[in-house]
């Protein structure tokens, strides 16, 4: 099957460009600079680069006319996520101009978990007249995911402080193959359409409860406070200086503890239960390198 990914910036979007050439199918992908994507994915993967730029208008010649599915994965800083409608939608509807001179049959819109701004894009596409889905993900458990780069980072200070949202809002860590496996089975399924879902993995925790699952896995052992009253001044600084995390862990970071990122419309579990999701602890100890989780169908 061909495949049209855009947003490569993206960690997950060039994991699934991997993943995908690996299933066997032919992957292209628009990117703004191919150094970039070959610093991350090394070109015995045989992906189709096209050099291109959403936001400023600037495309390739043109598509494959035979790509039968397309991913959009937002880009947008976890931190921007309320206002960066109106760009995202211009790169969007550009994209879904240039798949109209294909033969497209889906559009997989994939965006964080943490967005609830789905609805202005679901009524664009409702009027573009492609059959589409759109894909809310969790945290991402994975060698340099966003969320291993968080517990790392913790795990390497003497002392932890952390707001007190940090032992109370949940989280429903994946594994990165696990989503892998979900948007490879989704390509040209019918059941999907028109259909918002979350991803989420088996299991429901707190963010303290995952640091600490992670140090026991780890072998590592730290104290924990969760302190009321570090508003998100206080937490950036803690995040930036303190745990010396990379602009946008440290944005990730200070969105993740203030809301609950537990999946709702998770009806993925339902309609494919031949996936088989990792646990939490399998999931890390795979990211660490200590261990392979049981394969995903």
């Amino acid at each position: 099957m061909r495949v049209q990914i855009t947003g490569l910036n993206n960690y997950l979007a060039r994991n699934v460009a991997v993943c995908l050439s690996d299933e066997g199918h032919e992957v292209a992908c628009l990117i703004r600079n191919k150094k970039f994507f070959y610093k991350h994915v090394p070109e015995k993967y045989g992906i189709k680069v096209q050099e291109g730029d959403l936001f400023r208008g600037a495309l390739p010649i043109g598509f494959d006319k035979d790509t039968q599915v397309a991913f959009y994965f937002n880009q947008s800083p976890v931190d921007e996520i309320g206002i960066r409608m109106e760009m995202d939608l211009i790169a969007l509807q550009r994209f879904v101009r240039a798949l109209k001179f294909t033969d497209c049959q889906h559009l997989i819109y994939v965006t964080k978990l943490a967005d609830d701004n789905v609805g202005a894009i679901r009524e664009y596409l409702g009027r573009s007249r492609l059959d589409y889905t759109v894909v809310r993900i969790s945290n991402i458990i994975g060698k340099g995911s966003v969320l291993m780069n968080i517990l790392s980072s913790l795990a390497k200070s003497k002392l932890v402080v952390l707001p007190k949202e940090f032992a109370v809002s949940r989280c429903q860590p994946i594994h990165l193959l696990d989503v892998c496996a979900y948007l490879n089975k989704m390509l040209c399924d019918p059941g999907t359409y028109g259909k918002v879902f979350d991803v989420g993995g088996p299991e429901v925790m707190t963010y303290k409860d995952a640091f600490e699952r992670y140090m026991d896995i780890a072998k590592l052992k730290k104290k924990v406070l969760a302190l009321p009253g570090l508003g998100r001044p206080v937490s950036a600084l803690l995040g930036r200086y303190i745990y010396k995390f990379e602009h946008d862990v440290a944005a990730a970071f200070n969105a993740y503890m203030r809301k609950d990122l537990v999946a709702v419309n998770n009806g993925l579990n339902t309609l494919y239960p031949a996936v088989s999701l990792s646990s939490y602890q399998a999931s890390v100890r795979e990211a660490l390198g200590t261990s392979r989780p049981a394969p995903t169908t």
